[in-house]
């Protein structure tokens, strides 16, 4: 009790508590602005900017966060520029929260530098009474805050439910009881709202904050992947739904408590929603002892729901196959066992060791229009590289029956047990670059990368499986490249009108000789770098601009 007094105080004087009117809310919420409640004084920005021992991580801190009162200051002058700011409702369930915590949650609100909010606090029958009374006390006393009180437990989804139920934002943000968002997330969940008007969804980067209140392990996210979300909730913490969206799915199912943000994400994903990413950490999960972040076997029925969730939506998209934990990496990481088509629904191009590296496209169009079976799926595999088990190209096949996926590629071990392959992006100069290029095959990766079945922007050109309808489309390789740039320069084409590619690592396979991308007409990499400058400026949709792609020594450093 008295470590929970002084952890109190101590954040009292961390922020400056100015006198406000408490005024009737009027539909415009034109008013918040006139009531900014609570601004943070200078120690905040240093105390929750502090990072538990990783130097590099720590720079990057300093150099993206929040860092004085007056940058604060600047985005809520910002905001109040905007003709039509966005009204924001933050949702959260509170169950016997420990006071410490619940107040330094509150407190992230309060002192947002966006000011057009408001938080309703849900509390699901708690017993303590020392939530009770952080509740009722001053740390709640903002027009912008409702706090309901639930008789008996209901569980978290029905909790939120009820949230969602009495706020009135335009759009809906999910705060857990026991974390913290920067106090910037709001402005820029805003900002990206007033710049795409359109979006339904928009989640952001996060960090852990660990047992000693302190940041670190960060999570730099890709950009909207509907096939990485197959292999986990990637995209989970920071969280902002369009009200009108979640009224369509009809808010949280409280028979999948423990997943319910996996199950929601989903079952929305169906409704084609518009997705933004903000690549800023913005929010920061907590960890305690008991929580999942800490300890995954915490809440073991909350991963038996995420498996549950995602066979279900399986089944409602017509997906034939089986969704499971996999059992080697920690939980909340799933992959597919899919029915598979059969081998004769696949031309394979088998692409002779003899074939130079300038001649690869022509061997490869040549190829497919001489071949006249018109199967559905075309295989481009080097006779170097040996598959791991006889079905590894129907495996690769099956995730191409899946709504805008048109291509996938597998998994390359060298034969010295190495990892080849699992997925590539490219450096600014157009080069590519492959994570975990060398390392023992069982190397797990930045979020599990090498074991994930995921989305990526470069397939490899001797082990991809190409729908024949896109090939079509596109009108097969360009005849103006001459090696394997030709099919980069053709997954980017297919990106760019909407067909997506994957990466499946359970699909493997084994290379016999030597490495076949180190072969390439210099020409064509110069043709490749002037036809995508700007998406190569703009960066890998799939690899987030925060992480390392010039050093592969130092691939997931912060760069």
């Amino acid at each position: 009790m008295q470590k929970q007094r002084w952890g109190k105080r101590l954040l009292r004087k961390l922020m400056h508590v100015i006198p406000g009117v408490c005024l009737t809310a009027r539909s415009t919420w034109q008013w918040l602005r006139y009531y900014p409640a609570v601004t943070p004084a200078a120690q905040c920005f240093t105390l929750w900017n502090q990072t538990d021992g990783c130097p590099d991580y720590q720079q990057w801190v300093n150099q993206h966060s929040l860092q004085s009162l007056n940058d604060w200051r600047l985005l809520k002058q910002q905001a109040y520029q905007w003709q039509l700011p966005p009204k924001i409702s933050i949702v959260t369930p509170v169950y016997n929260t420990q006071p410490d915590v619940l107040y330094e949650c509150i407190i992230s609100i309060r002192a947002q530098a966006y000011p057009y909010w408001q938080l309703t606090l849900v509390d699901d029958g708690s017993s303590n009474a020392e939530t009770h009374r952080l509740l009722a006390s001053a740390v709640c006393n903002d027009p912008r805050i409702k706090v309901c009180f639930c008789a008996k437990t209901q569980g978290i989804s029905r909790a939120t439910n009820l949230g969602i139920e009495k706020s009135t934002g335009d759009y809906v943000i999910f705060l857990d009881h026991d974390d913290r968002l920067s106090l910037d997330a709001l402005f820029y969940v805003a900002e990206e709202i007033q710049q795409h008007p359109e979006v339904d969804i928009v989640y952001s980067d996060r960090d852990m904050i660990s047992p000693k209140g302190k940041r670190y392990m960060h999570l730099f996210k890709p950009d909207w992947s509907p096939e990485t979300l197959l292999s986990g909730n990637y995209i989970f913490h920071l969280m902002c739904y369009r009200r009108s969206l979640l009224n369509q799915l009809q808010g949280y199912r409280p028979e999948l408590d423990g997943s319910q943000d996996y199950d929601l994400i989903l079952r929305a994903i169906e409704t084609q929603p518009n997705v933004r990413h903000i690549q800023k950490v913005l929010y920061h999960w907590r960890q305690y002892q008991g929580s999942v972040s800490l300890d995954s076997s915490a809440k073991d029925y909350a991963f038996k729901a995420g498996v549950y969730a995602l066979n279900q939506a399986l089944q409602r998209r017509g997906i034939a196959g089986v969704a499971s934990e996999i059992k080697s990496l920690w939980r909340g990481n799933y992959q597919l066992d899919l029915v598979s088509p059969d081998l004769h629904e696949i031309e394979v191009i088998n692409i002779a060791s003899d074939i130079g590296a300038d001649a690869y496209a022509v061997f490869i169009n040549q190829s497919v229009q001489q071949a006249h079976t018109g199967k559905p799926f075309i295989a481009l595999l080097s006779e170097t590289l040996t598959p791991v088990t006889d079905n590894a190209l129907c495996h690769l096949a099956a995730w191409l029956k899946m709504d805008g996926v048109g291509l996938a590629s597998g998994s390359i071990i060298s034969d010295k047990n190495c990892l080849d392959y699992v997925g590539a992006t490219y450096k600014k100069d157009a080069s590519l670059l492959r994570p975990y290029q060398g390392s023992l095959v069982d190397e797990t990766g930045y979020m599990a990368i090498s074991r994930l079945a995921r989305n990526i922007s470069a397939p490899h050109p001797y082990c991809v499986l190409i729908r024949r309808d896109l090939w079509q489309q596109l009108n097969g390789l360009n005849s103006d490249y001459q090696g394997y740039y030709a099919l980069l320069d053709f997954a980017l084409r297919a990106l760019a009108i909407n067909w997506r590619c994957v990466s499946v690592p359970q699909a493997q396979f084994i290379r016999l000789g030597h490495d076949l991308l180190n072969h390439f007409p210099e020409q064509d990499k110069q043709l490749f770098f002037q036809h995508w400058q700007h998406w190569l400026k703009q960066g890998d949709p799939y690899y987030n601009k925060n992480l390392n792609r010039e050093n592969p020594d130092k691939l997931y450093y912060i760069a």
